[in-house]
């Protein structure tokens, strides 16, 4: 394989704050034709289902074969092509009680094993929940062993940002000091509302839900195994009052929350919501056991149901409120995130002109037993936003997926990405499985994407940032294995005073991100 030359074509007017663009993820956007890259695509990959098997009692149900489960799209029998028992994404052997994970950096250790995401919601939750949560979420640690059986990242969804509270670490001493060093990130009306009785929402609580989701979702698309976002708190309410919204608005809404759920779905990402104003008292008899009644009911292609709990019960998680134990409901949906089985099928509808939700249902030849898994997903291709020739045209989802991805610490991993000095700037080496090559007449093939930096000084401060759209063209001849990598030249001048540099690169085609950071 040969590297060539690289042409920047295209520079961004990336002076927006991250707070001015969030608004946007419920506007127009402007959308690239469809590309035959999505990850949802009916034609071109299988559907992987993680299904939870409980019996009446609410138990989980291990030592199941493939016999024993049905599955049909739209009402239509499907075949299970690929069949996985809770046993086959476990921890590595041998790795019990043992440090394994303590970065990002150590994912690729654990192969499809699931990581739990726990998540702290400082944008709507009222402040004295929050301080509970903080509680139970200490207490829930403390009652884990000392080294935790699936590695956590922790991270707060803020009032201005996406926090990493600590990165993926099975060490529960490191995450229970990542508590204690916080400070929540909250806005001062939301919360003096919320000491004068008000319901302690913000005002856009709905749109920086959706941006946060996003940006996680985004953030473990190249984590290969199932990915548990543990989201403890309040959650935006109904999307305002359907009845009184215009079409043109509602149409805006059913979008934004569309775009986020393929996005979920696409990086296998199961959502558990946890809100802290518990009620009722715990049974210590329960603790292992999942309550039948309590886990949703259907919500398919939404219609009028726009909560934020429809994203739970859409990705095949589960809804818990009306609680005072939580640190008991965060230990339990903690073990349910591993304890699942794993069914692929090829639909076999081959329709992806449109977008209409198909629903998938798992039934059981034991009919006392009860499955939990996604409920379906939106057919066709999901639109990639492409970059437009004109700079004061960029999409909205576009200037969002860089600036958010650029602006936190959160490590994006759909592209496998490394900086290293260059002349006049850095070198980006990709692992070249990652991109999309899009065949040229003359054989070849072609690369595009679109890269962000973001000087910092020591203490966080921005210095600036820079983007360009960058080239790589590939000969027919040039072969690619599993270790080929890619490496795009991004010459720019580094500030004076820079102690850390944020890249961000974007796939053209597909929209995957990668991130990588340096210090200079």
């Amino acid at each position: 394989m040969r590297n060539y030359s690289h042409r920047t074509v295209l520079i961004l007017p990336l002076t927006f704050v991250l707070s001015a663009m969030a608004p946007a993820m419920l506007g127009q956007t402007e959308q690239a034709a469809p590309t035959p890259e999505s990850t949802l695509h009916v034609t071109s990959r299988l559907v992987v289902l993680d299904v939870v098997v409980i019996d009446s009692a609410g138990h989980f149900v291990p030592n199941l074969d493939r016999s024993q489960f049905t599955v049909t799209e739209d009402k239509v029998p499907q075949t299970i092509r690929n069949f996985d028992p809770p046993s086959g994404h476990e921890m590595p052997p041998g790795s019990a009680a043992k440090l394994v994970v303590n970065s990002s950096a150590d994912l690729p250790k654990i192969g499809n094993a699931p990581v739990n995401i726990l998540v702290f919601d400082e944008v709507n939750t009222p402040f004295h929940h929050l301080a509970y949560a903080r509680q139970m979420m200490e207490k829930y640690l403390q009652a884990q062993p000392e080294v935790l059986p699936v590695p956590t990242l922790f991270v707060a969804a803020g009032a201005t940002k996406i926090a990493v509270l600590h990165d993926y670490t099975q060490s529960r001493a490191d995450l229970l000091e990542s508590i204690r060093k916080h400070t929540s990130d909250l806005d001062f009306t939301t919360v003096m509302n919320s000491l004068n009785g008000g319901n302690g929402g913000a005002d856009n609580g709905m749109v920086k839900t959706l941006g946060a989701l996003t940006q996680i979702a985004e953030s473990v698309r190249g984590v290969p195994g199932r990915k548990n976002i543990i989201w403890v708190g309040t959650g935006y309410g109904k999307a305002g009052d359907l009845n009184n919204m215009s079409q043109s608005d509602y149409d805006r809404v059913l979008a934004a929350i569309q775009r986020v759920t393929d996005r979920m779905l696409a990086a296998r990402v199961t959502l558990y919501t946890i809100d802290p104003e518990g009620t009722a008292a715990a049974d210590p008899g329960n603790a292992q056991q999942i309550d039948p009644t309590a886990m949703g009911g259907a919500t398919g292609s939404y219609g009028d149901n726009m909560a934020f709990e429809s994203f739970a019960t859409a990705t095949g998680g589960r809804v818990i409120g009306g609680r005072n134990d939580l640190e008991s409901q965060i230990a339990q949906v903690s073990m349910e995130g591993t304890e699942y089985y794993t069914l692929a099928y090829a639909p076999t509808s081959t329709s992806g002109a449109t977008r209409p939700y198909r629903r998938i249902r798992v039934t059981m030849k034991d009919p006392s037993l009860r499955v939990i898994t996604r409920e379906g997903y939106f057919g066709g291709d999901a639109p990639v936003a492409a970059v437009a020739p004109n700079k004061a045209k960029q999409s909205t989802d576009l200037k969002f997926d860089l600036l958010s991805a650029a602006k936190t610490t959160l490590v994006y991993s759909g592209l496998h990405v490394d900086a290293t000095p260059g002349k006049n700037g850095y070198t980006l080496l990709v692992n070249a499985n990652d991109l999309h090559f899009a065949d040229q007449p003359d054989g070849s093939r072609l690369a595009e994407v679109t890269v962000i930096e973001v000087c910092y000084a020591a203490k966080g401060k921005e210095l600036g940032q820079h983007a360009a759209e960058l080239k790589e063209r590939l000969e027919a001849s040039d072969q690619i294995g599993p270790s080929s990598r890619v490496g795009f030249s991004f010459p720019f001048l580094t500030p004076m005073g820079t102690a850390s540099i944020r890249f961000v690169m974007r796939d053209a085609a597909t929209g995957t991100l990668g991130s990588a950071n340096v210090k200079p």
